[in-house]
């Protein structure tokens, strides 16, 4: 019986095994031969020591942090929740580093489009420390819930200021790993759109290049965040209104584009019938008939039938470019939403994160942001949905950074980011469904509902080195699981660590829990006896009636059998109806 691995996918080893399967030859006793592969690459390997290349100080790390697994796991919280046992949408507190490694084995290949809007390194905006050792304890004591000191309570993340001597490089070891990993989750036909500004727009262009490659760059879209008021009216410079949005594919061959246009119809008219305009009509002796025809003509049959959106769009409703607007934030406010006098710094606009969604996600597929901020990405795929019968799906990922104690929203009982985040969309899915100008059919199978998920240590318990109660550690370790953690809990490590869809169906039968309909059998009592057993190849059997060939693995806790003698029976027991797969916790 093999222990069940305690660490997220081996990212090097698995990109190894697909070396193998591309070059076999180039492996002799299980290593690479780098000249052989040398060989075979022939004139696409760049000999020279002088040739263009990015870089900066860390760099190596970061690309390290990107291949080391994670020990943690997401723990469920369903009190939290929303509509669990039915929902398909995933709310995951945590960094989003740890949470990047740990959906990897999951969700390989599964995310149809990312949108992240990161810090953009304003000099105000905090950079994640990694820790390269040890993630996830840093992560635990950044929110509190480890301490390094006496005082507890964790520590508050930092700005990344321009004085501290590394502006751009700490910017740049956030952003590489966790970009990489992100490739990884993506559709062969997925899509990458990251919203940014100047501050760090050329660097994050190059590192986007880097990994996804030049050749699945799509585009530069311009974003027009809206009118020009206050400070920005006194620049001394042509006045910034605007953010940029770069969108790559994961394979520019695969990616499937779905082109939109604004029809003439939904087109703003040129000219509008105001009173000085009737006035001048007037003067030219044309009637309230010929009035109307000749604005007719003007506005929509002198234009075309349709026009294809492009790569500038506008932030406000006023403009004349209509085919390319997009409406303003006025009824899409948080503050709002969540009755808070006080609006959030950087929320994006629904009606701009629809229009990203559109261009290249089906109704039945995933949609993942891993710095969710107030949840907005998952609010437009709600809006989405209603509105044209999709059943898309939304991961969040978002750090619980602690509200300032000052804020508003800390006075109205927000204590970290996360707690505004669900509960705008717990707000925004209700006020969705109850929007009568949408159709009743979609608002009726509209998903609202969402698992939370938080990031947190594995349920086993690690084994202490430097303990001086040697016989103490020896004891504990019998029983291996965590004292405060739940079957729910351990389930869904095993989850994780097997690769499968943490939405995967659960059924808890008397003696075992069923997962995904049998592919994995798992019982986690303390104590086994034989009728455990029994029971497990008594549903195994079942399983092979319906079909001859199907596989399964059966999980047990190590420290369950009474004596080997009973393991060792079991163990035969489950061989001879066909189950070879055994693991322990």
């Amino acid at each position: 019986m093999e222990k069940l691995q305690g660490t997220s996918m081996d990212i090097v080893q698995d990109n190894i095994e697909k070396l193998k399967q591309i070059f076999p030859e180039v492996f002799a006793e299980g290593k690479i031969d780098f000249q052989v592969l040398k060989q075979l690459l022939g004139e696409y390997i760049e000999n020279d020591k002088e040739r263009y290349s990015f870089t900066w100080k860390g760099k190596t790390q970061a690309r390290q942090i990107a291949q080391d697994t994670s020990t943690g796991i997401l723990r469920p919280d369903r009190d939290n929740s929303k509509d669990w046992e039915n929902t398909e949408n995933l709310y995951i507190e945590g960094d989003n580093l740890e949470v990047l490694k740990l959906l990897q084995k999951s969700y390989h290949g599964k995310i149809k489009m990312i949108y992240i809007d990161p810090p953009y390194n304003t000099g105000k905006d905090f950079v994640y420390k990694d820790n390269f050792r040890d993630n996830i304890d840093n992560y635990l004591t950044i929110t509190g819930q480890k301490s390094e000191n006496s005082t507890g309570g964790g520590y508050q993340l930092t700005t990344n200021t321009e004085t501290s001597g590394r502006y751009h490089s700490d910017w740049l070891n956030m952003m590489y790993p966790r970009l990489k990993l992100a490739r990884n989750l993506l559709t062969d036909d997925g899509s990458l759109f990251i919203n940014i500004d100047y501050n760090e727009f050329y660097n994050l262009k190059k590192i986007c290049d880097e990994i996804f490659g030049e050749e699945n760059f799509q585009r530069e879209i311009i974003w027009r965040i809206g009118w020009l008021s206050g400070y920005k009216t006194t620049a001394s410079n042509f006045i910034r209104n605007h953010d940029t949005i770069l969108f790559y594919s994961k394979n520019s061959f695969k990616l499937n584009f779905i082109k939109h246009y604004i029809q003439n119809k939904d087109f703003k008219p040129l000219i509008k019938k105001t009173p000085r305009v009737i006035e001048k009509f007037e003067e030219f002796g044309l009637d309230k008939t010929q009035q109307d025809a000749l604005l007719a003509f003007i506005n929509y049959e002198n234009r075309p039938e349709k026009y294809p959106i492009e790569d500038t769009w506008n932030a406000n409703e006023y403009d004349d470019l209509n085919s390319i607007a997009i409406v303003s934030f006025s009824g899409e406010k948080i503050s709002k939403l969540l009755n808070i006098e006080q609006d959030f710094k950087g929320q994006k606009s629904i009606q701009m994160l629809k229009r990203i969604i559109n261009s290249t996600v089906n109704k039945e597929e995933i949609i993942l942001d891993f710095f969710s901020g107030t949840s907005s990405t998952a609010h437009a795929v709600m809006q989405l949905n209603a509105e044209d019968g999709g059943n898309r799906k939304y991961i969040m990922v978002q750090l619980p950074e602690v509200c300032d104690e000052k804020s508003e929203a800390y006075k109205a009982g927000y204590k970290n980011i996360c707690e505004i985040g669900k509960e705008r969309i717990r707000r925004a899915g209700e006020k969705v469904k109850s929007d009568e100008t949408l159709p009743a059919e979609n608002r009726e199978k509209l998903d609202i509902g969402f698992k939370v998920f938080k990031l947190d240590s594995s349920n086993i318990k690690e084994w202490d080195l430097e303990t001086e109660d040697l016989r103490q550690s020896l004891f504990d370790s019998i029983d291996n699981i965590k004292s405060d953690r739940t079957s729910l809990d351990i389930l869904y490590e095993i989850l994780l660590k097997y690769g499968l869809d943490l939405n995967v169906p659960i059924v808890e039968n008397k003696h075992f829990y069923s997962i995904g309909g049998g592919t994995l059998l798992i019982n986690l009592d303390k104590e086994i006896d034989m009728e455990v057993i029994d029971s497990i190849c008594e549903e195994y059997k079942t399983l092979l009636e319906i079909d001859e060939d199907f596989k399964t693995t059966v999980v047990l806790r190590d420290s369950s059998f009474a004596n080997d003698v009973d393991k060792t029976n079991a163990m035969k027991k489950l061989e001879q109806v066909g189950i070879k797969e055994v693991r322990s916790i």
